[in-house]
């Protein structure tokens, strides 16, 4: 499994320590970037030029503290899974607003780091569905929650990730079939977008996560596209 993972937290020992306990998993790719304040996280995350799938946070850090810089970030991103890191347990009760996933405390121990960061990819895992298909004689395996937008283009489709563009030969319609209809929609008889990287949508146009054009959305195709979105935001709302 890939992960990419932001470690915040104004003690480095503490954060190299977190770091360490995570290259000792076997099977797990991690990318782990690691933050010294709450306002250097926020500001990565407002300038779209990451996503994370996990956060540790550090509660007790100066100026931001981690349920501010939590706050900050649930405004952002509603699915990112938060794990605070704390010193002091009277806090944790302040912390719900911002549904953490778990709560570690301080020094941190790698038997309970294990076991947290287990059931972090098993709740990662459960949500991740695996799109397999050839391209250029080689089996791929892509995790659909990673695709950004699909489009057809020459008779061929164009696969869109953070890290790369896939081509597949087979229709737009038939890889519909394959994705998750609560996740992906049909916005325009040449794209398939995922509601989870959905910006904002203006007129008739979507804004994406880590693509700087715009996709249009097809006349036929506006008013499913809005209401879908409804369902979506309610359905993860509620989750």
């Amino acid at each position: 499994m890939k992960l990419t993972i932001a470690i915040c937290d104004d003690d480095i020992n503490c954060a190299d320590l977190i770091e360490n306990y995570i290259h000792e998993f076997e099977n797990i790719d991690a990318d782990c970037d690691v933050y010294s304040s709450g306002e250097e996280l926020i500001q990565t995350y407002s300038s779209n030029t990451e996503r994370y799938d996990v956060i540790f946070l550090d509660m007790e850090m100066e100026q931001l503290n981690g349920i501010q810089t939590a706050n900050h970030i649930r405004a952002i991103d509603e699915y990112v899974i938060i794990v605070f890191i704390t010193s002091h347990t009277e806090y944790m009760r302040e912390s719900f607003k911002c549904t953490p996933f778990r709560f570690l405390v301080k020094p941190l121990d790698n038997v309970e780091f294990t076991s947290a960061f287990n059931d972090i990819c098993k709740k990662l895992s459960k949500h991740r569905k695996v799109l397999a298909f050839t391209e250029n004689k080689a089996q791929i395996r892509l995790y659909c929650d990673d695709i950004i937008y699909c489009e057809s283009r020459n008779h061929s489709v164009l696969i869109h990730t953070k890290e790369k563009v896939y081509k597949l030969c087979r229709p737009l319609s038939e890889l519909q079939e394959q994705l998750d209809r609560g996740l992906f929609c049909r916005i325009h008889r040449s794209y398939i977008i995922n509601f989870h990287y959905v910006k904002s949508i203006i007129e008739n146009d979507i804004i994406l996560y880590h693509i700087n054009d715009p996709i249009p959305i097809g006349r036929y195709y506006k008013k499913n596209v809005l209401i879908e979105y409804t369902k979506f935001i309610e359905r993860d709302f509620c989750v």
